[in-house]
């Protein structure tokens, strides 16, 4: 299981992506289901503290089972798939930097909305969980050649802060859209 919290600035975002986070770390989650009722449980916890106004968080989960994966999305936090030399969005976040507000997102109603998608998985396939801050600054064609150059996951994450520190540093934003750096926390 992999995941991804980015909480809502100034909404008590930090608190609520914390409190995602280690309820996903401290549970065992193998079944789709197992992944919807903590997703549904911590929704429940975070709109009971903020009432839909504080305490929000995003969330995109991926699980593994076997050789098919499961994606949940609540929110702008994207999920990609690097398979070859192609990049596949998982989510409909992943699509570029469209998110106004705070549309959907754990604690946000009382009733949690999320978009849910399964693929088979091939061998060498990697995944990139991000958050919008992330892919409103680093392209997809960006990420595909930072990981490809990779020799593991860690060096990828280690040159990616690299880029997305020089990019904030030069006020570059993404390089298919000519923008400049869209601060986000």
């Amino acid at each position: 299981i992999d995941a991804v919290f980015d909480g809502a600035t100034g909404r008590g975002g930090a608190d609520a992506s914390g409190y995602a986070a280690k309820t996903f770390q401290e549970a065992t989650v193998d079944t789709v289901d197992g992944m919807t009722a903590l997703l549904d449980m911590a929704n429940q916890r975070l709109f009971q503290r903020g009432r839909g106004r504080f305490f929000l968080t995003t969330a995109s989960v991926t699980l593994k089972i076997g050789s098919t994966l499961h994606v949940l999305n609540v929110g702008d936090s994207p999920v990609f798939l690097i398979r070859g030399h192609d990049i596949m969005p998982l989510t409909g976040a992943a699509q570029g930097a469209t998110f106004l507000g705070i549309g959907n997102a754990l604690g946000r109603q009382e009733k949690l909305a999320y978009k849910a998608t399964s693929l088979s998985l091939e061998a060498k396939d990697r995944l990139v969980l991000a958050t919008d801050g992330l892919i409103e600054n680093i392209a997809p064609s960006e990420l595909i050649a930072l990981v490809d150059a990779a020799p593991s996951p860690e060096q990828a994450v280690a040159t990616l802060r690299r880029l997305y520190d020089g990019k904030k540093q030069g006020n570059k934003g993404r390089v298919d859209d000519s923008s400049g750096f869209r601060r986000d926390d």
